[in-house]
């Protein structure tokens, strides 16, 4: 019978022998509903850090971008601009051209350049995640005026909404690093069980291996939340993580400690 809940290894993981046999032999599928509450516990001090240093850099930031931006109209896919053409808007910091904006034809393409955005007066030019340039017409977007309050509006608008499209996906992808951790450490602890002579299922060996990373994990979480600089951290991580699986698969061995007891 299962003595305790997804609550306790947030702490008991810590220490608790008693623990490490309770999920050895009865956590079963828990131990993924574990890991996933896991997870999404430890990626709130992240995000919310996140969101802190992208709010901090965009409202120091933006106001000198944003200032470079003129009056732009779009009406029937056609864009007008009430400045010189063609017209850079640049890094603040290095003064390298970010985006361009040329209604004239003579600026035509991204290649051979580190600008991010290039607005004709058909087309809107940008590069994506791959670097390689896409192309969107005017026609697609509509009719739409672009001026400085309303680049500011935007930004508003995703300094409010962008943390709660990144953290689900981050969840997402957080979760299935930690499946694959615990599949790989628990083929680890098939030797370390033949080693120590104690029979353990794989089943059994991955809940254990999931718990036996609840240390590695917040710790993980509060060093990268602080900034604090930990040599070779990933070997600590595995380290501490092996640590407590060898605890682990030793506490399912030992018969002689209290059930009561740590």
């Amino acid at each position: 019978m299962k003595r305790y809940t997804t609550i306790h290894p947030l702490f008991m993981s810590f220490y608790s022998r008693s623990l490490y046999r309770d999920v050895g032999q009865n956590w079963k599928k828990l131990s993924f509903l574990y890991l996933f509450l896991l997870s999404a516990v430890c990626l709130i001090p992240i995000m919310y850090k996140i969101h802190y240093e992208v709010s901090d850099y965009l409202l120091k930031e933006a106001p000198k971008i944003v200032k470079q931006v003129p009056l732009i109209t779009i009406a029937k896919g056609v864009a007008s601009v009430d400045v010189e053409m063609p017209h850079v808007i640049r890094d603040p910091e290095s003064g390298d051209p970010l985006i361009i904006i040329d209604t004239t034809g003579k600026t035509t393409s991204l290649k051979g350049t580190d600008i991010v955005l290039l607005l004709t007066k058909s087309t809107l030019v940008f590069k994506g995640r791959s670097s390689e340039a896409r192309t969107l017409n005017l026609s697609e977007i509509g009719d739409l005026t672009i001026d400085q309050a309303q680049v500011y509006s935007w930004i508003e608008i995703f300094l409010e909404y962008f943390i709660y499209v990144l953290y689900p996906i981050a969840l997402l992808f957080t979760f299935l690093f930690r499946i694959a951790q615990a599949l790989i450490f628990a083929a680890i602890g098939i030797s370390l069980a033949k080693t120590m002579g104690v029979s353990l299922r794989y089943g059994a060996l991955v809940s254990l291996s999931i718990v036996a990373m609840t240390p590695s994990i917040i710790l993980h979480t509060i060093y990268s939340y602080l900034d604090i600089d930990v040599p070779f951290r990933w070997l600590f991580n595995f380290a501490v993580a092996m640590g407590y699986l060898f605890f682990a698969v030793r506490a399912n061995g030992d018969q002689g400690f209290p059930e009561t007891g740590a």
